[in-house]
């Protein structure tokens, strides 16, 4: 072949990868760009469930079905402050969302034609935040021991969310009398629920069941005494131990931080999401505590048992105040001093709300 003609088909070559990088980078750039589109409609979904109290959402995501969602919460540090950001959306495409305020808590990946929300209070004492839980129905729940909180979780894990359309909201929830009863579904994650504090331990063996599935599909929270959550994950065919968090909580029923401990990915989300609230409430206690002088002075105006009752409220608010600014500086550190003053505040409120103005 001539000399001439070899150098045609280079340069024919050459212009032909030329006009392909171009097509393949326009659709990586629309790709991308698209993606950052849903990201955003997915931080508005997001956004409007979250200050909707107590309420649950059933998001169609059909379109998106064979798409990967992904949650990742991490703490970073900016001199000697830290920061909690969630970060979501579209796995590997787009601008994710980074958000510093909202407590999210999610599987690590969620990949379906749904998405289940959910959203209940955190109060210390007063009303601090929503939590919002999400998941999907390839999320398996498996509940194990006796427990009046499990029992409150299969209650709450499905409900009709719309009577018109029928939409249900419904968790993949379910009771087993022990570990060794699972039986898992293909394709499904499995979170185990430990109620008995004693099913899931350090190395010991995972059941049979679930041993052949990936090591990131298979989790489990133990809930022990009635202020401790300990994180465990797949290794191998062994259970390997993330950690164990407090729950700061003021308990009774439907406690946001007990759900955040089962719906967080692992305890490195727990906790990112647990100093976010904190943050809020550093805050919240601040107003409060221009509330509790309008309280103080309404009451001593007062004959009878109100200036009584509300004795010791304004330096009871101001010391909750001292303590969200030290649990978010020093987390989980002063975080149990600012639970059991909570507590001190929540009994007089009670006792003003007989009679007297109240704080909340």
């Amino acid at each position: 072949m001539p000399f001439h003609w070899i150098y045609v088909l280079i340069a024919g070559a050459v212009i032909l990868l030329f006009f392909v990088s171009i097509v393949v980078k326009q659709k990586d750039s629309a790709t991308q760009q698209l993606g950052t589109e849903v990201n955003r409609i997915l931080e508005s979904i997001v956004g409007a469930a979250s200050v909707s109290e107590s309420t649950k959402s059933v998001i169609s995501t059909a379109g998106l079905a064979d798409e990967t969602l992904y949650f990742q919460c991490v703490v970073s540090k900016n001199g000697d402050s830290r920061e909690a950001v969630m970060e979501y959306g579209l796995k590997e495409k787009g601008v994710s969302v980074k958000d510093t305020i909202l407590p999210l808590f999610a599987p690590a990946e969620i990949k379906g034609t749904q998405l289940f929300l959910w959203s209940l209070p955190y109060t210390l004492p007063f009303k601090i935040i929503d939590f919002l839980y999400v998941t999907g129905p390839t999320m398996q729940y498996v509940l194990v021991g006796e427990s009046a909180l499990g029992q409150e979780f299969l209650k709450e894990a499905e409900s009709v969310v719309d009577p018109t359309s029928k939409i249900k909201f419904k968790i993949n929830v379910e009771k087993v009398a022990d570990v060794n009863s699972i039986s898992s579904s293909q394709g499904f994650a499995v979170r185990i629920v430990d109620y008995s504090g004693g099913a899931i331990q350090t190395g010991s063996p995972i059941p049979l069941s679930l041993q052949e599935k990936a090591d990131r599909e298979v989790s489990a929270v133990v809930f022990g005494d009635g202020k401790k959550v300990t994180f465990f994950q797949k290794e191998g065919k062994v259970w390997k131990l993330e950690g164990a968090a407090t729950l700061f909580s003021l308990n009774g029923d439907l406690d946001a931080v007990r759900y955040a401990a089962i719906f967080a990915a692992n305890k490195e989300m727990f906790d990112c999401g647990m100093m976010q609230a904190f943050k809020r409430a550093q805050l919240v206690s601040a107003v409060y505590a221009g509330r509790a002088e309008q309280v103080m002075g309404a009451a001593l105006s007062q004959q009878g048992v109100c200036p009584v009752k509300v004795s010791g409220l304004t330096e009871m608010i101001e010391k909750q105040k001292s303590l969200a600014e030290s649990c978010v500086a020093l987390y989980p550190d002063s975080c149990s001093d600012l639970v059991a003053n909570g507590a001190q505040l929540k009994e007089l409120n009670s006792k003003l709300g007989d009679g007297c103005i109240p704080l909340y």
